[in-house]
């Protein structure tokens, strides 16, 4: 009598060690990967602008606590201060150092005015605080 031989089953693909390799990689990254605080929230801006001596030295415009601005221990205006060191001539950039209790849109106005003013690109100071 002649039997019939069974048909071979392929055995199914082992898929555990790729899910074992996804997993380990998977931790490798958590723990090699550093999850860090922004550093934005770490920037104090200046206190005591107008007396620092650093800040003063390099030239730039100071805006005190009220917005208003100062070069060269003389108030002036964004305008006059630009027309007076020929920035748009140079294409230096326009230095400008706020005091830190200055108000964020009193700020805004003045880097506004002095974009207006034909300044071209602005540098905000600051200054590294204690930590």
């Amino acid at each position: 009598m002649r039997m019939k031989t069974p048909t071979r089953r392929e055995p199914p693909e082992n898929t555990i060690p790729l899910i074992n390799v996804v997993f380990l990689m998977l931790i490798f990254f958590l723990f090699a990967g550093s999850v860090a605080r922004d550093d934005a929230r770490q920037v104090e801006p200046p206190l005591n602008i107008l007396e620092d001596e650093t800040i003063r030295s390099t030239g730039a415009l100071i805006v005190d606590q009220d917005g208003r601005l100062f070069a060269d221990d003389a108030e002036t205006t964004a305008a006059d201060w630009l027309a007076s060191r020929d920035v748009s001539e140079t294409g230096e950039n326009v230095k400008v150092a706020a005091d830190g209790s200055l108000k964020a849109d009193l700020l805004e106005k003045v880097l506004k005015d002095l974009k207006d003013a034909g300044g071209g690109s602005i540098v905000l100071i600051t200054r590294r605080g204690s930590q």
